[in-house]
Order: C-alpha cells, then sequence, then structure tokens
C-alpha cells in the first residue's frame, strides 16, 4: 500500500507538469505583456506560427514578435543573414551589431540588432533573437520604428536573456514549474 501511494505521488507533479507544457520542446519568456497595452495577432502558415503583440498606443511603431518554426532547424547565421537582407538592400544606412548569446546552454543562439535609416526621416531597429532548437528554431522580435531610448533597448535585451527553450523529454533540459504555456486568445 506504501508502495502504491508512492507511486501515485510520484505521478501526480509530471501529470502537472505535462498540463502546463507542450511535451517536447517549449519556448520559456518568463514575463508577460499587459494585454490592455498590446493587441495580439497569430499566423500559422505550414510549419510557421507567430504571435505579435502591437502596441494599441503605437501600433506597428512597437511590436514584438514570437515565431516558431515547428519540426524546422534553421542555422541562426542563415536566419540573421535572411533577416537583414532586406535592409542592407532598402536602407540608405544599415548596420546589424551581434550581441552576447543568451545564457542557456542547451541550444545554440544567436542575438543581434539592427538599425535602418532612410532620408535621414525614418528609422528603424530591431532586436533579435534567434534559438536553434533540436525540434524547432524560433525567432523573436522587438521592433521599434520611429526614435528609441537606449534604456528601452537595453531593457528588451535583458529580457530577452531570460528567454529560452526547455525540453519536457530531456532530464537536463525539463521544463520549470509555475509557467504555462500561451493560451490562445
Amino acid at each position: 500500500m506504501r508502495m502504491f501511494i508512492f507511486i501515485i505521488a510520484s505521478i501526480i507533479p509530471l501529470l502537472l507538469i505535462s498540463a502546463e507544457f507542450y511535451e517536447g520542446e517549449n519556448l520559456i519568456t518568463p514575463y508577460s505583456l499587459n494585454t490592455d497595452d498590446w493587441e495580439i495577432l497569430k499566423r500559422e502558415e505550414g510549419p510557421l506560427k507567430s504571435m505579435m503583440w502591437r502596441s494599441k498606443d503605437k501600433g506597428i511603431a512597437d511590436t514584438y514578435a514570437v515565431h516558431v518554426y515547428l519540426g524546422v532547424n534553421h542555422n541562426s547565421a542563415v536566419v540573421r543573414e535572411k533577416q537583414d537582407a532586406p535592409g542592407e538592400k532598402s536602407c540608405e544606412m544599415f548596420e546589424s551589431y551581434e550581441l552576447d548569446p543568451i545564457p542557456n546552454k542547451n541550444y545554440k543562439s544567436l542575438m543581434w540588432r539592427t538599425v535602418c535609416e532612410i532620408n535621414s526621416d525614418f528609422v528603424a531597429q530591431i532586436l533579435h533573437l534567434v534559438i536553434e532548437g533540436k525540434g524547432s528554431t524560433y525567432h523573436l522580435q522587438k521592433i521599434w520604428r520611429g526614435e528609441t531610448t537606449d534604456y528601452e533597448i537595453n531593457k528588451w535585451i535583458e529580457i530577452f536573456r531570460d528567454v529560452y527553450v526547455c525540453d519536457s523529454r530531456v532530464e537536463n533540459k525539463q521544463c520549470p514549474s509555475g509557467y504555462e504555456k500561451v493560451r490562445d486568445v
């Protein structure tokens, strides 16, 4: 009887974890955006699943996007080349700065920031983070159109440093308790 209770007590936490996460890889973003301030848009096209948070005050001039390429393993350097190519072609001044990778050692990541200027009237900056998962590729972007402060950029760099991928099937890459998967809106 004691053994039966021990087995049940051991299984319940596993059931709780499986209810919180997808079986397999999960993108962990340990922060949330206030839905009073952000409009949420979703798109699914084949293996690409995207969610975008657009500022209700500033519209497309202030957005945050998460793109997940399910079952696709993209090399982060190739993703960077593809993301930077339009800016290199159409911006009068285009810069792409590589930043320190995120501290999670389970998966390879690449973080960089781009700045695009056109006619000195238009400035756009994008903070990118790509994580190469074993089963999928994760691409996060924070986009500012118009001027922004160094404080705001550095705040989002720190937010991105807390993002990581866990895998509910692998013991040393377990997903933390207390987080839940993103709910449909």
